[in-house]
């Protein structure tokens, strides 16, 4: 068969290492239809064949659909891809997650996409503390998380040994409850939003999904670009932002949908824009408004800047809202005095 492309190369391996653990052939095949991809698990059998020979994924001794997991040359891969090979994966996941958000307003449950984070063990009970605040000023999309041990399970992502993983709600579940009301958003940029008086002044620095290899508030992050820990102590700093426009024609049944989102414990829009008037100097396209949308992964940028190092991996699956707990009971949920004791949602 002919070689792999790579583009497509790049997508089994990325589908991997988000995964966290051994996948099989329909996995990938149902995962490859996020990247644009419609192929048969036994076509992608075959390219898994033409990665395993090339030492970028191995066959696991445990795994289902005889699963196999990416090697750290299939990581070193990724990394080394050109751009242009990765260019527009983000603007693609954001869409397709968007489309498979199930979270009912009503009996409040279903569907929400999730953003994971791993820190070390020890540093859980550390991690939460940094959080905290951040939730309670309103900088987190909405109150809600999730922790996993090492072992568990967020999703579709296995918690490495030795760590534990944070989940924190993704900005792109707007996008999914905002469709699912016929409201349909264009996400444009996510960026470093410079807050004053804890209100939003500016953006200092923005990255474009559409041209986009990596989720742009991963990067701001390890990049020591955002100080959220002063934007909650003295209301400025820079946090974690995206901008969306939505058709001016809706823009109120948008604002009764935030409300209730606010209500339920999900807000996340910081500010709204004046139908075809830019906001914060960006433009918007005509017969649309602008809108900011805090970053899922603020609490989370908290947690780096206290001096613990985080491994995030935004857009990462998609979560049942019911089984998130409210920010208030991470500390009684989750840290218990004695480690042996089990975690169960």
């Amino acid at each position: 068969m002919n070689q792999i492309k790579p583009k497509l190369k790049v997508a089994i391996l990325r589908i991997f290492r988000d995964a966290g653990h051994p996948i099989g052939s329909s996995d990938i095949a149902k995962e490859l239809q996020d990247y644009g991809y419609d192929l048969s698990p036994r076509t992608i059998r075959l390219y898994l064949q033409e990665l395993e020979k090339d030492g970028l994924v191995e066959e696991a001794r445990r795994g289902r659909d005889g699963g196999r997991g990416i090697t750290p040359l299939g990581v070193e891969e990724i990394r080394d891809a050109q751009v242009v090979e990765r260019v527009g994966f983000t603007a693609a996941k954001v869409d397709s997650l968007a489309c498979r958000v199930t979270f009912d307003l009503t009996s409040h449950k279903g569907l929400i996409v999730l953003n994971v984070s791993v820190v070390d063990q020890e540093c859980l009970e550390r991690a939460v503390y940094e959080m905290i605040p951040v939730f309670k000023a309103g900088l987190g999309m909405g109150n809600y998380a999730a922790i996993a041990r090492a072992g568990e399970t967020l999703g579709n992502y296995t918690i490495p040994p030795g760590k534990v993983g944070i989940g924190t709600v993704c900005s792109v579940t707007l996008n999914g409850v905002l469709l699912n009301a016929r409201i349909p958003a264009l996400s444009r940029f996510g960026g470093v939003l410079e807050t004053s008086q804890g209100k939003p002044a500016r953006f200092t620095d923005v990255i474009y999904y559409e041209w986009s290899s990596l989720d742009p508030l991963e990067i701001f992050i390890k990049g020591g670009l955002t100080s959220v820990r002063k934007a909650v102590t003295a209301g400025l700093g820079r946090i974690g932002a995206s901008f969306r426009e939505v058709p001016s024609a809706v823009i109120s049944e948008t604002q009764n949908l935030h409300h209730r989102l606010e209500q339920i414990g999900l807000g996340g829009i910081l500010l709204m824009g004046k139908p075809n008037q830019p906001l914060l100097d960006f433009p918007v396209q005509e017969g649309r408004t602008g809108i900011i949308v805090t970053g899922g992964l603020n609490p989370i940028a908290a947690v780096e800047e206290s001096g613990i190092s985080t491994h995030n991996i935004a857009l990462c699956t998609l979560y049942p809202f019911e089984r998130l707990v409210h920010y208030s009971r991470l500390l009684d949920r989750y840290l218990l005095k004695d480690p042996r004791t089990s975690i169960k949602e």
